[in-house]
């Protein structure tokens, strides 16, 4: 667990969504933990503006758009003249981490953690070590879903897309909010989103939305639909033991 730190009360503050920043070098947010406030190291908050990058920062490529990786722990884009702080690019592969970043072994992966960013450890082809950024966990359950989120139905049940996760709203006991979930295999969909992404295997089309593939089939009537099927290279079947 992050220690908290001290922060001058002269220090430079920023308030994005509701949160305060606190710009020392690098930068912290007050978290609340076991009852006490402190502050702890943090990732610069998105939407900040720089007229000049951070020294060291790394140029990276990921799908033709650059972006520059500052190992204090954020990434920034070319904007207006300066440089604003951009959500993380999932898959961009940087060669460094941020000072205090908390590493986690699962089998032969290790994650590393730090503020809300996630980093996979792997050799590149040239035999390099390098960090992979990953999607954050999914969250069990979210309070909202933040607007312009894709969607689509299955089964009559709206499955939404946050955060590289799929939530389904629920409601009990009074409460209402929404909880990880993704459609069963042979559910059916009659229109896909438009985020999906074609795969052909097989001498068959698949539309990929993310880890969800759906295929295109016909009743017996010749009405047209999408159904939920697994992936095409098997790799999501259960293994008999």
């Amino acid at each position: 667990m992050v220690a908290f730190a001290s922060i001058e009360s002269s220090t430079t503050t920023y308030t994005y969504s509701s949160v305060t920043y606190y710009h020392v070098n690098p930068w912290y947010r007050r978290v609340l933990r076991e009852g006490e406030e402190g502050y702890i190291p943090s990732a610069a908050p998105v939407g900040h503006q720089t007229d000049a990058l951070p020294d060291g920062s790394e140029s990276v490529k990921v799908d033709g758009t650059t972006y520059y990786w500052a190992d204090a722990g954020f990434w920034q884009q070319a904007s207006g003249g300066g440089y604003v702080v951009v959500a993380a690019p999932v898959g961009a592969e940087v060669t460094s981490l941020p000072e205090g970043a908390a590493s986690e072994t699962e089998g032969e992966v290790t994650i590393y953690q730090f503020d809300d960013l996630f980093f996979a450890k792997d050799t590149n082809s040239s035999g390099k070590t390098i960090y992979r950024v990953e999607p954050q966990p999914a969250k069990e359950e979210i309070d909202s879903i933040p607007p312009g989120s894709p969607s689509f139905v299955a089964d009559e049940e709206t499955y939404y897309y946050v955060d590289y996760n799929f939530y389904v709203e629920f409601e009990e006991n009074g409460k209402r909010g929404f909880v990880n979930g993704e459609p069963e295999i042979g559910a059916q969909v009659d229109e896909l989103p438009d985020e999906v992404t074609t795969v052909d295997e097989g001498g068959v089309t698949y539309y990929q939305f993310d880890s969800v593939f759906f295929e295109q089939v016909e009743d017996d009537s010749g009405q047209t639909f999408y159904e939920v099927v697994g992936s095409p290279d098997g790799s999501d079947e259960e293994v008999e033991t």
